[in-house]
């Protein structure tokens, strides 16, 4: 039987129709200037993506439901780009951005608005709030946001990005930001500053059925060479 397993892993394989696994991005840990709010700090940041979604988990050193998350984009297929964001947060961005994710989780419902920049205003997807967010895991919430919606609708188109975590306030700076290992802002009336956007590159998503045929293929030639 392992003979037969590796036999239609390996044809999978040779027909390029592997999925790769989600790509991890890895943060200091306490970088913060008050490493007592364990909540705003990231650990790591995960990304993967299907045919229809890119996935976006976020993992802290703790949690808390009043933690705010932005996630700051720049998508390669797009036209129009931005230095602001949709939050208006005091944040300086090394990278200009397409689109923007702001986030909380301290209500049940309508807790991530995604928002595209078209040149002259940010405009939320759909005119409505999307409720895409979720908490998976311990201290990790992890976001779904639309292929569409942000236009990259090929393999190997690329997403700039940047995650922050913030408070409620509107003029809260990004706490902790995925792209730096140092301390992003000096307290909460200070303006924050990204470090160099981290890069994914989405990947192929095999269809089912071609899997399947793959590991029929697999198994029949395993039972031919018994």
């Amino acid at each position: 039987m392992k003979n037969v397993l590796f036999a239609a892993t390996a044809l999978v394989v040779a027909a390029g129709l592997s999925q790769a696994a989600p790509t991890t991005y890895n943060d200091a840990e306490n970088d913060l200037f008050d490493n007592g709010f364990s909540n705003l700090d990231i650990k790591s940041v995960k990304v993967d993506n299907d045919a229809s979604n890119v996935y976006i988990s976020v993992e802290t050193r703790g949690y808390q439901n009043w933690t705010k998350y932005m996630i700051y984009m720049n998508a390669s297929t797009a036209s129009d780009f931005t230095g602001t964001n949709a939050w208006g947060r005091p944040v300086n961005l090394t990278t200009q951005i397409s689109h923007y994710v702001g986030s909380w989780v301290d209500q049940p419902n309508t807790n991530q608005q995604n928002w595209a920049w078209d040149g002259f205003n940010w405009n939320m997807d759909g005119g409505t709030t999307d409720n895409d967010q979720s908490q998976t895991g311990i201290n990790i919430v992890t976001f779904t946001i639309s292929r569409s919606f942000l236009g990259l609708l090929s393999t190997g188109d690329v997403l700039l990005f940047d995650v922050a975590t913030s408070g409620g306030g509107g003029g809260d700076p990004g706490i902790d930001h995925l792209s730096r290992n140092t301390v992003a802002t000096n307290g909460w009336g200070e303006p924050s500053q990204s470090g160099t956007f981290l890069a994914y590159t989405l990947h192929d998503i095999p269809a089912p059925g071609a899997l399947a045929l793959v590991g029929m293929g697999g198994l029949l030639a395993a039972r031919r060479r018994r």
